[in-house]
């Protein structure tokens, strides 16, 4: 119960960590996170992260997906886990340093401009592309599979129970507030004796 919930919490924020840096909410971005999930060994809410650390710099929603295909591939080819790689394309893309020239990607063009993005990812086209799906096509790559896949069922029974723990979780954080100012109420007249017979089943 708490694991599917979790799951679900994470896909959420990751949507809404997009959604403010695009300004919006869009479809299409999220299609295509789904889409490099099943093909790689990305989940799908780790492919969102890196689309909203793009989506930072650039608010066109192709160039974002030429990014962070890109930068997929990058993650896979340095051994790089993905978060560390969409850092590196969104300050490459976003600012005039070229984060990824320690590792020969050359990179040409204004700072978001479309002419540097073409260039950072066709030299990665280049260097470094297929090389994420091509991980998932191993042992270890079809595992991870698996378990985004089992992610993805996870996130679905937790969003569907997600209205139920909303309310409940509610409840309790109005309840802890009432106790707390109880407590409160107790201290202001000195009479924290009474407080710790209430709270110890002792006769006041």
């Amino acid at each position: 119960f708490s694991s599917v919930i979790t799951l679900a919490g994470e896909q959420e924020q990751a949507e809404k960590k997009l959604e403010v840096a695009l300004g919006k909410t869009s479809q299409s971005l999220l299609d295509q996170a789904t889409a490099l999930q099943k093909m790689t060994a990305f989940g799908d809410e780790a492919i969102i992260g890196v689309q909203a650390s793009i989506g930072a710099f650039i608010k066109n929603e192709e160039q974002i997906k030429k990014a962070t295909s890109a930068t997929l591939d990058i993650a896979v080819a340095m051994g790089m886990d993905l978060k560390s790689a969409g850092d590196l394309v969104a300050k490459t893309l976003g600012s005039s340093t070229n984060a990824m020239s320690r590792y020969g990607i050359e990179v040409k063009g204004a700072v978001g401009s479309t002419e540097r993005l073409e260039s950072l990812t066709g030299n990665v086209a280049r260097l470094f592309g297929g090389q994420a799906s091509a991980q998932a096509e191993t042992l270890a790559g079809s595992i991870e599979q698996m378990k985004n896949a089992i992610g993805d069922a996870g996130e679905a029974i937790g969003s569907l129970l997600a209205p139920m723990v909303v309310s409940t979780a509610q409840g309790i954080k109005f309840m802890a507030e009432q106790v707390g100012g109880l407590i409160e109420k107790f201290r202001e007249f000195g009479d924290e004796e009474t407080l710790v017979k209430l709270f110890t089943n002792q006769e006041v």
